[in-house]
């Protein structure tokens, strides 16, 4: 019996010491729901662009239109801009206190009862404003002519420009080291013609939000994120093994960097930003556009930027342009 259990254990190491250790096998990283590897060409808010001054908006009106609440469509995952705090379940960031500004000058000590935060995929801003959902799109939306076919903008809020975020141990120093490699934007943005006007051969990918395009990188399904710098700063944030391209700049880009206090301006798009309403909506329009001169006068807009966006490099409150016609914008 015991040789019998010698020979046994003999033939189990023999069997052991043969065999191919356990491979488990190859996992794909899943893609964000709604990417796109293709992007079609259209629909596009810079093609085609009308011919207007989206810096301009109609002149502010101190006369508080009747409102009952204010329902405010925002993102829930763009971090220092409009993003759902996981501890208190409550909206944060720069354009969620702009707003509460607006929600404060409107119902006073009730705003914070009065002001209903929807969250609302980019994608569909323009059409929730347009089919009542909303009252305001505050979204890091790039004031455009063609947009402005659809709503009506407020001043502007904030000054940017696109640039790129890639991951930190990548190669990639130029714009132009990305010839031939995924850059991910996010859907409806004007980010994504952006990517493909460069003209360097870059890859224009979507998300369905560009938070997602964070994920698509770190999984490897995209080499870089474009986005606005304020967007991308937030997005860093998220992932410590990231970051900005130092040199975007160098394809053509107009009055790109005009805001940029940097020396080394790395964007190459402008971007101003502006709150979007219904093309009807005036009076809420006038009125946000009346709070919004009362805030960078007041301070109140510095603060607000302090607190969220203390590395941004713009050059401060955006300066108003509004229109000399209160009934027609932008043309």
């Amino acid at each position: 019996m015991r040789r019998a259990a010698v020979a046994l254990a003999a033939l189990a190491l023999a069997v052991s010491g043969c065999a191919t250790p356990y491979q488990p096998p190859p996992v794909t990283e899943p893609t964000p729901e709604g990417a796109l590897f293709t992007v079609p060409q259209e629909p596009s808010p810079t093609r085609d662009e009308p011919d207007c001054d989206p810096r301009y908006s109609l002149p502010p009106s101190a006369v508080r239109p009747r409102l009952d609440r204010l329902r405010v469509g925002v993102s829930q995952s763009t971090p220092r801009m409009s993003f759902r705090n996981p501890r208190t379940g409550e909206f944060e960031g720069f354009e969620i206190d702009l707003v509460r500004e607006v929600a404060k000058a409107l119902f006073g000590p009730r705003a914070r009862q009065r002001v209903v935060f929807v969250t609302v995929p980019f994608s569909e801003g323009v059409r929730r404003l347009n089919d009542g959902t909303i009252d305001l799109f505050a979204q890091s939306m790039t004031t455009t002519c063609r947009r402005a076919t659809e709503i009506a903008y407020s001043s502007n809020y904030l000054d940017t420009g696109q640039t790129m975020l890639v991951r930190a141990g990548s190669p990639y120093r130029r714009v132009e080291d990305l010839r031939g490699k995924r850059v991910c934007s996010g859907a409806s943005t004007v980010s994504v013609d952006h990517v493909r006007q460069l003209g360097v051969g870059l890859v224009p990918v979507v998300a369905a939000v560009t938070s997602d395009c964070l994920l698509m990188l770190e999984q490897g399904q995209a080499e870089a994120v474009s986005s606005d710098e304020n967007i991308l700063i937030g997005l860093k944030e998220m992932s410590a093994d990231t970051r900005l391209l130092p040199d975007t700049a160098s394809p053509p880009g107009g009055g790109r960097c005009v805001w940029n206090i940097h020396p080394e301006c790395s964007w190459f798009s402008d971007e101003p930003h502006g709150f979007a309403f219904r093309k009807g909506d005036t009076q809420l329009l006038r009125f946000t556009n009346h709070v919004l001169d009362e805030i960078r006068a007041n301070g109140r807009w510095k603060a607000i930027h302090d607190t969220w966006l203390p590395d941004h490099p713009d050059k401060g409150p955006p300066p108003a342009h509004y229109l000399k016609n209160a009934t027609a914008w932008p043309y």
